[in-house]
């Protein structure tokens, strides 16, 4: 009953992992796939083929060369033949290996390279409620460590189906020649996989799912603890995220340790056996006082054959280990495509309506982060002609970011609607300047740009001297083409975000949005820098939250928004 359990168990994890790998491999994929399966055919045959030559041209270099040889090959040197043949098969069998190991690597990676980026194309068009709602360790994770072993899950297929086929034909070979022989040998195999199967497979499995828990505490951990440096460095607190660090980390590390482990087990114990079995022979062998030369040439045939079969064999014990715990991550990468497609958003944006007067409003917007919490903003209206500049007051936590957000279509309304009414033949260009600045670790030149175009030198002088950024950017040696470090760590908080406004200005954008864009300037830089954009952008709406009573001339319109979901506009 045990063994039966075991088998049902196995085939039905064997249906379940092809139904995953089904889903998982694309068509391109699988042609490549069935391109390797045809290199590991011919690898099989070859190994076979040279098995066969072997036994008579060792029995032609002992002096006892079989008759049918002497008369087939009569007027040829008949070793000399055998061992032209051999050459030519050893020649095919290196080639055939030299190309399944070539298109093995090619699958590997191609599964690879498409599983990262069908997960970074999710990811990238999801809304920015549905992106809110993982940790961004989450997608890093995803990205970098499931979907590269989900993605070892082709080699370790391609290993299997090499090996399987190798087993056959070898297998077949065996048959031919011993059917005794052979016979023994299936039965230590099933035997032998079994034993694997009740050993190590649940174990295997159990390493996997811990190894995964394991893997997103450190992973989120250590985001943490970059993303809090300077609050660890001022109270100190380095020893104790450390600590929680290697706690995760000595998790993973005993994970893995255990899931490297195992699969070794069962090519110990084959190559144990093996060699317990081959000293038995050759003892009873000298035991019963029976010339060493008749059993060279059986001698060298098996251990030509047990040289590619017993990799094989190891291979599909240890693979198949592998495999049962590569089902966790591919099961890990399906949920993701699917989660990722069904919050996809193809473009954030708001869909024009033809109007013939342009304008940009909010009517009885409600929205929300979550149906349980009462929501960010309610019943709120707004309305702003084109081209005018508007101002959003008001204390913190009433909604001014979010209806920035809703401006932009960033997040959409729960219900009212956000209306862009447009009389241009275009839908008009919407820049958004969040109160967290993005830098890439790039040039100044390569902030401004930001993939829009391939970069006008001109239109970025502009913008710079717009942005009151170009005495700054001409201090140094590279100008605009001076690299300014990893999320802009060389420049001050000012800088960073005038930085991000020559970006947004780059577009020339009809709707600029700035939520606290100039928090980090002094009044008289902030002063000079909208003076400049009012004066050079006249076609240009722009609407900026402010907390500064300062900014407020630059209005034609302010709204301060209160926490009773109310708002006063003024003039």
């Amino acid at each position: 009953m045990i063994n039966e359990a075991e088998s049902s168990f196995s085939f039905a994890e064997a249906r379940s992992l092809t139904k995953l790998l089904r889903q998982f491999f694309d068509s391109r994929h699988k042609r490549l796939l069935y391109l390797v399966s045809l290199c590991a055919a011919a690898l099989s045959l070859v190994e076979m083929l040279l098995a066969i030559a072997l036994v008579p041209y060792v029995q032609c270099i002992a002096g006892d060369c079989p008759t049918f040889l002497i008369s087939y090959l009569s007027g040829w040197p008949i070793t000399l033949s055998l061992s032209a043949l051999l050459f030519i098969l050893i020649t095919l069998k290196f080639i055939a290996q030299g190309f399944l190991t070539w298109t093995t690597a090619s699958l590997h990676q191609q599964v690879q390279k498409d599983t990262v980026s069908r997960l970074l194309r999710g990811y990238l068009h999801l809304d920015w409620s549905n992106y809110q709602s993982q940790h961004r360790a989450h997608y890093l994770r995803r990205c970098f460590t499931t979907a590269i072993d989900a993605a070892y899950v082709s080699q370790q297929a391609v290993t299997l189906i090499s090996s399987t086929l190798m087993l056959l034909f070898l297998t077949t070979l065996l048959l031919w020649h011993d059917a005794i022989v052979a016979t023994f040998l299936a039965i230590c195999v099933v035997t032998l996989s079994v034993c694997s199967q009740r050993l190590i497979g649940r174990a295997q499995n159990n390493f996997a799912h811990q190894r995964e828990l394991a893997t997103q505490r450190w992973n989120i951990g250590l985001a943490e603890c970059l993303g809090s440096f300077r609050e660890i460095r001022v109270y100190g607190l380095e020893r104790f995220f450390i600590d929680q660090l290697d706690q995760a980390l000595d998790s993973v590390s005993q994970s893995n340790r255990r899931l490297n482990f195992l699969p070794t087990l069962p090519r110990m114990g084959l190559e144990y056996g093996l060699f317990i079995i081959l000293l038995a022979t050759i003892s009873t062998w000298l035991y019963m006082k029976r010339p060493v030369s008749d059993l060279l040439p059986q001698l060298v045939f098996y251990a030509f054959v047990a040289r590619a079969l017993m990799p094989a064999i190891i291979n599909i014990l240890s693979t198949r280990a592998v495999l049962s715990g590569s089902i966790v991550n591919i099961e890990l990468i399906l949920k993701e495509f699917n989660w990722a497609a069904s919050g996809e958003v193809n473009r954030i944006c708001i869909e024009p309506l033809r109007t013939e007067q342009s304008f940009f409003a909010l009517e009885n917007v409600t929205f929300g982060h979550s149906s349980d919490k009462r929501p960010v903003v309610e019943n709120r209206s707004l309305k702003l002609n084109h081209p005018s500049w508007l101002a959003v007051t008001g204390p913190s936590g009433v909604g001014k970011s979010t209806v920035m957000e809703l401006l932009c279509g960033i997040n959409k309304p729960q219900s009212g609607r956000v209306v862009h009414g447009w009389s241009g033949d275009t839908p008009p260009r919407v820049a958004y300047l969040p109160q967290q600045v993005a830098l890439i670790d790039g040039s100044f030149a390569d902030n401004i740009v930001f993939g829009y175009d391939g970069g006008d030198a001109a239109r970025i002088d502009q913008v710079l001297d717009l942005a009151c950024l170009k005495y700054i950017v001409s201090s140094y040696p590279d100008g605009y083409h001076a690299r300014i470090g990893a999320d802009g760590i060389q420049l001050s908080g000012g800088e960073r975000q005038r930085l991000a406004l020559a970006r947004a200005l780059y577009r020339y954008p009809d709707l600029l949005l700035l939520d606290e864009a100039t928090s980090g300037l002094d009044e008289d830089t902030e002063t000079q820098l909208l003076s400049q954009i009012k004066f050079a952008r006249p076609n240009m709406s722009v609407i900026f939250v402010t907390h500064r009573p300062g900014c407020l001339r630059f209005a034609d319109q302010v709204i301060s928004l209160r926490a009773d979901s109310s708002c006063e506009a003024t003039d």
